[in-house]
């Protein structure tokens, strides 16, 4: 199964031909932030204080091999709404510590395979696209994922071309 998460209009989504296993999110209707109660950790194990469709996602994460999340670059960063919807998947990690290469990361509450796969557009410059890249790389670390791919494209349209036809 395969996780999505995206920050799209119904308009560009409509041009990508997802599988109907696919666990679609859209960011975009995530009103609540994380508000750093770590309720996801202490009280709640793994979710999120907020009941709404946001407050389970660990668990669709964890059932998932591949994590795909298509954002719009914002100054080399991920979109503030997929921004929001990762902070919100918190528990998927345990709030002890551990150190893991020479770096100091939670310890990882699942030990699943899951593969990574980001795609940007409106990226503007190479500084961006090292931006990027550094900040996939240490998520991914910091959640235990070994392989990963960051895209960068400068139209939408791009990554409906060379990826989900």
């Amino acid at each position: 199964m395969r996780t999505i998460i995206h920050d799209l209009d119904k308009e560009k989504l409509s041009k990508f031909n997802f599988d109907m296993e696919d666990y679609i999110v859209n960011a975009n209707e995530c009103k609540n932030s994380c508000i750093g109660c770590f309720s996801c950790w202490i009280k709640h194990s793994k979710y999120c204080f907020y009941k709404d469709n946001f407050s389970k996602l660990v668990d669709k994460l964890k059932n998932s091999d591949e994590l795909i999340i298509i954002s719009k670059s914002r100054y080399g960063c991920y979109s503030t709404n997929i921004k929001r919807v990762l902070e919100r998947c918190l528990g998927y990690v345990l709030p002890y510590f551990e150190v893991r290469n020479n770096m100091i990361h939670h310890k990882l509450r699942y030990k699943n395979n899951l593969e990574i796969n980001t795609f940007f557009y409106g990226v503007a410059s190479k500084e961006d696209q090292d931006n990027l890249y550094s900040l996939v790389k240490a998520n991914c670390i910091n959640l235990g994922v070994i392989n990963f791919n960051v895209n960068c494209f400068n139209e939408i349209e791009e990554i409906t071309n060379a990826c989900f036809d």
